[in-house]
């Protein structure tokens, strides 16, 4: 099938590409046919990010060094968002690096004996219309299918799967969890990336109930992290609940998480980083606030027009809060004084028990110390009134 050209990402266009490319151990021609996605193990080693792949596209589970994953242990699985620009720039994929803090975001996880996963689909998420991307994770039917990028700038459908991106992912996912008897499963979202993450809880919560998949696999906890939905109802979504207009994904999503709160008893936290979802062709999705633990995270050290910058330190934030313990929650008394509750505010370290407590229409938390360093360890939350 014949390549198909895409738009040029002008902040890229000035780069200069090599004429091959090294990327997991295989060495192409620019413009080669490529597609590689699928859940990744992280592990720290000499101070040094790896990462080995966890499943093959055919569905085998590859058996991994237990530096990397352990059935036993407790496993958080992050999925990442829009990648415009990225199989340009060699493929690029995010990793867990924390530059303002010179440290790995990823490395106090791994020493608390976590196993930590990522589940990579930047290919099919490199869109210059992040509409398009958002399409792949629910179906294979959105405006551009299943096409993937290349490092050239062209799109290829040659070895395009036949499923969408959140149902490759829940494959994945749960035939890796299910020998895994830890009791403690997260998954965490960033950007789009929240979409894929309830999406694929949603499935595992469905394969529970009709018995196809096991309870161990249910994860515990579902955090958002400066999540993204689109606007508008989508074709490709359909009429779900027959109000005679197409559902739209922020819609789903909260449908999904009332559905694994009721269900399944999952925390879910919602971490607002910056004012995406304020732009034209964001939803607020502002009925999800009052079911979650919902969160207004203030990046100060960051300039008020840095927009996409607070929303990409929503992932950086999270995972480096686990180096730290969970922060204070303060209040202010009667006398404008502020003063702590003795309870904790939300960040990956706060137990899931607490969570919970946190979630509802009650309250909502909003950062007033630490705002100013991206150091996690000096964070405070007011608790506030909806």
């Amino acid at each position: 099938m014949p390549l198909i050209k895409k738009q040029k990402n002008t902040a890229l266009s000035s780069m200069i590409l090599g004429l091959a490319v090294s990327f997991s151990g295989l060495t192409h021609a620019v413009g080669e046919e490529y597609l590689d996605y699928g859940l990744h193990w992280v592990k720290m080693k000499s101070g040094v990010e790896q990462q080995v792949k966890a499943v093959e596209h055919d569905g085998s589970v590859n058996d991994v060094n237990s530096s990397y994953y352990s059935d036993s242990k407790p496993t958080v699985i992050y999925f990442h968002g829009w990648q415009n620009g990225s199989s340009e720039e060699g493929y690029h994929r995010e990793d867990f690096e924390f530059d303002e803090v010179n440290e790995n975001s990823m490395a106090a996880w791994k020493d608390q004996g976590w196993n930590v996963g990522v589940f990579y689909w930047n290919q099919f998420a490199d869109e210059s219309e992040v509409k398009d991307a958002e399409a792949k994770i629910w179906s294979t039917n959105g405006p551009q299918g299943m096409r993937y990028g290349l490092d050239d700038g062209s799109y290829s459908t040659t070895q395009s799967p036949a499923k969408s991106v959140g149902e490759l992912a829940f494959e994945q996912v749960s035939a890796v969890l299910d020998d895994n008897n830890s009791g403690n499963i997260r998954f965490a979202g960033h950007s789009l990336g929240n979409q894929l993450a309830v999406y694929v809880a949603k499935q595992i919560n469905d394969g529970i109930n009709d018995g196809s998949v096991s309870q161990n696999v249910m994860p515990g906890r579902v955090d958002l992290l400066d999540p993204f939905w689109s606007k508008s109802g989508k074709s490709y979504l359909g009429d779900d609940n027959g109000d005679g207009n197409n559902d739209w994904t922020g819609e789903r999503v909260r449908w999904y998480i009332s559905d694994l709160i009721s269900e399944q008893d999952v925390a879910v936290t919602w971490y607002k980083t910056s004012g995406i979802l304020d732009l034209l062709i964001g939803d607020s999705n502002s009925a999800l606030e009052g079911t979650v633990a919902f969160i207004h995270n203030r990046f100060w050290y960051l300039s008020a027009t840095q927009i996409g910058d607070k929303h990409v330190h929503a992932r950086k934030w999270y995972f480096m809060s686990m180096a730290s313990g969970a922060p204070e929650e303060v209040t202010i008394n009667w006398w404008g004084r502020r003063r702590t509750t003795g309870y904790d505010a939300a960040s990956a370290s706060t137990p899931d028990n607490r969570i919970k407590v946190m979630m509802g229409n009650d309250y909502h938390w909003d950062q007033v110390e630490g705002r100013y360093t991206a150091n996690t360890s000096d964070d405070q939350f007011e608790r506030k009134n909806y």
